[in-house]
């Protein structure tokens, strides 16, 4: 299943579902402004509101440093304004300003505690910022408060998902579709709620939801290969390379769906038309040996014999390079559990060395990174490990402690402190 993934797709690589949550995209958005609008007596200024929708539509407009000196502003004269700090701390978010963004948005929600925006805006932080379970809370409080705000429900899913709490997440997805109704706004409820489907082995209703989720966004690409990949299970070649194909016309530097295409024309015994989506995964990915394969596979049966050859030694020289890498992965755990007995020790300058070493050995292994990462941050040399910090995330998009690490970095770096005692340990 692949609401991992999505989870931290949506709230680490877009900001699209955080931008909503200015204008929650619901069946009476002014209901939820108006619940986290302020009500103390100073929120009647009327300049105060022509400025903070002044700083709303700047920070829609991507203008943030122009949004938060407004904001701060209003908060001078009214420092008990409610929405100024709500918007305040979603301003503060998109810098990333971690714990000014959420000291802003906790004062939102005590200023507001009936606001089911500002809990909301709350978890949806919370979660930028490599906390899920404290975004779960916010999300719940939020539905709690308003049970009919489908963004809270969807939020709240992938938590739930993330757990592999899918009953859960399913109802929460359920609930956010009879909200949206039939709109391009339910087509993603329909795509996780086929993700969990295809966790519990259910494929045809999987499909239901995918059919729905593209009748409801035909651009939906991440649905057309879900779709391709259930009709591979069910050895439905024709099918599979249909919605396959659409996925590639959709997204030509998408690695899975090339690959996939071109797998499945090789299983249909097209070997001809499987060539160029295999070459092309192979140029996505040229580490991938199992691209490789297949693309060698493709150019012998398509008649390419010098080609295949070429193609066969290429993949010879990466095997070979392969092999090698297993004699250091031992070596490189040996090196990382040595860094974290020394940073145990109180030796960080040795555990950092050490770290150094399996990373060299064994990049790919994201433990050993981040490690290294930790300890550069706990040693106060913050600009090395936000840049440690990022290649961690871009190999694997899931780690919490790699996230919310990055951003106390960010800070940090910033700020030009010290202390790194926010960090978690080594592992």
């Amino acid at each position: 299943m692949r609401v991992h993934s999505l989870w931290f797709a949506v709230w680490l690589c877009s900001w699209v579902a955080f931008v909503s949550t200015l204008q929650p995209q619901t069946p009476n958005p002014q209901e939820h402004v108006a619940s986290a609008g302020a009500t103390t007596p100073s929120a009647s200024s009327a300049r105060c509101r022509r400025e903070i929708a002044q700083a709303r539509h700047l920070l829609e407009a991507g203008s943030n440093d122009q949004a938060i000196v407004i904001l701060r502003g209003v908060l001078l004269e009214e420092p008990e304004n409610g929405d100024a700090h709500l918007l305040l701390g979603s301003a503060l978010a998109l810098e990333p300003e971690r714990s000014e963004a959420l000291k802003e948005l906790q004062r939102a929600v005590e200023l507001e505690p009936a606001s089911a925006l500002a809990h909301f805006t709350l978890g949806t932080v919370q979660a930028r910022f490599g906390d899920p379970d404290a975004a779960r809370q916010s999300f719940k409080r939020s539905l709690q408060l308003d049970p009919g705000f489908p963004d809270a429900h969807v939020s709240l899913a992938m938590i739930l998902g993330q757990r592999h709490e899918l009953a859960g997440a399913s109802e929460h997805l359920k609930q956010a579709i009879k909200i949206y109704g039939n709109t391009p706004s339910a087509a993603q409820c329909h795509y996780l709620l086929a993700q969990i489907l295809i966790e519990q082995n259910d494929l045809e209703k999987a499909l239901e939801e995918l059919n729905t989720a593209i009748s409801l966004q035909p651009n939906y690409r991440e649905a057309y290969v879900s779709q391709g990949m259930i009709r591979k299970w069910q050895h439905n070649d024709p099918a599979a390379i249909a919605a396959f194909k659409k996925a590639v016309a959709l997204a030509p530097d998408d690695f899975e769906a090339q690959y996939e295409l071109g797998t499945a024309y090789l299983r249909a015994a097209n070997a001809v038309e499987a060539v160029a989506p295999l070459r092309r995964a192979a140029q996505l990915k040229p580490d991938d040996r199992s691209a490789s394969y297949q693309l060698c596979m493709a150019l012998q049966k398509a008649g390419k014999a010098e080609e295949a050859k070429a193609c066969q030694q290429d993949l010879s020289t990466k095997i070979s390079g392969g092999l090698a890498k297993v004699g250091n992965e031992l070596i490189s755990m040996q090196a990382n559990n040595s860094g974290v007995e020394l940073e145990k020790a109180g030796d960080l300058t040795g555990a950092l060395e050490k770290y150094r070493e399996a990373v060299r050995l064994n990049p790919k292994v994201t433990v050993f990174r981040r490690n290294e990462a930790l300890a550069l941050c706990r040693l106060g040399r913050w600009d090395e490990g936000v840049a440690e910090l990022r290649e961690v995330l871009k190999q694997d998009p899931d780690d919490e402690q790699a996230t919310k690490a990055l951003y106390i970095a960010l800070e940090n770096a910033h700020a030009g402190k010290s202390t790194g005692k926010a960090h978690p340990g080594p592992e």
